[in-house]
């Protein structure tokens, strides 16, 4: 079950392609590492965790927000279920002809090194956009005449707010663009890494995909991805590891050997000092919480 790099697919009508919905992580469950060609804006309704969008780990508590484009890989952990509301719109949505317009999505297109992706619960601005949120809701749910402008205009405000916060922060600027062409350098070696995990990766082998060095590629990978390839590799065992372990039927050694351990113990020692718990104790908790 190779599941930790998925495109999410979004079937939006093209008349209005915009969606919301109830996102619902059960207690110490694990939504797989995913990206999609939609942007989307997460409000947290209840429970505890951890979001890791890209290389960045966000603790997640209720009433924040968190803003995530369509090239961020992003996978929650959670310490008790976990409920989101999801917006989920495709660019074209927002933006018009008007050269304005294109400031609604710079939180998502144009940001620098300074950028989080999370607002803080305590922050007013979050306070503001959960009312907005509801709304939005609301009027979905109804479908009176007129919800889709009604939804259109709270999701604009939505996104005016959070490019004042983000601008008078100083966190917008035009780094952004660079960094997605750095990372479509090593967008082929990314995808061989999230095939190949479980595997003996060969540092040499992934550097010839993308036409560098070992050494060069090693320095290049963690400027991109704020993270070492070694460190990547194991994030991608640890997730699938806790998703496999939700199966009884797949024994704990088998679980640490399909991720790429190469003894039990080896594994049983990552996975304790990742997740607090040893693999049986984990499994035990899934199991009983479900």
């Amino acid at each position: 079950m190779n599941q930790t790099s998925d495109k999410e697919l979004f079937s939006l009508p093209k008349s209005f392609p915009f969606t919301i919905y109830h996102a619902a992580i059960p207690s110490q469950g694990v939504r797989t590492m995913q990206w999609h060609d939609c942007l989307e804006l997460n409000y947290v309704v209840n429970g505890q965790g951890h979001y890791m969008i890209s290389d960045v780990r966000y603790e997640v508590e209720p009433g924040q927000i968190f803003v995530i484009n369509n090239n961020e890989l992003h996978c929650a952990y959670t310490a008790s279920e976990l409920e989101l509301i999801c917006l989920i719109f495709e660019p074209g949505f927002v933006t018009g002809t008007a050269l304005v317009d294109q400031d609604f999505l710079e939180p998502f297109f144009e940001r620098n090194i300074n950028f989080h992706n999370q607002i803080q619960a305590e922050n007013p601005l979050a306070h503001t956009i959960r009312d907005l949120v509801y709304e939005i809701e609301n009027e979905n749910e109804k479908a009176f005449p007129g919800y889709q402008l009604m939804i259109k205009a709270s999701l604009l405000k939505i996104l005016a707010l959070l490019f004042r916060h983000f601008k008078l922060e100083g966190q917008l600027g035009h780094d952004f663009i660079a960094h997605q062409h750095r990372l479509d350098r090593i967008r082929e070696a990314v995808a061989y890494i999230d095939a190949h995990y479980q595997e003996k990766i060969s540092l040499s082998v992934i550097a010839q995909l993308v036409f560098m060095n070992s050494s060069y590629f090693s320095t290049y990978f963690k400027k991109v991805m704020k993270v070492s390839v070694m460190d990547y590799v194991f994030n991608l065992r640890m997730t699938e590891a806790a998703n496999l372990l939700a199966d009884p039927a797949i024994t704990i050694t088998d679980v640490g050997m399909r991720c790429g351990f190469p003894t039990p113990a080896y594994f049983s020692r990552a996975f304790t000092r990742t997740y607090g718990l040893s693999p049986s104790h984990y499994r035990k908790k899934i199991l009983h919480d479900a």
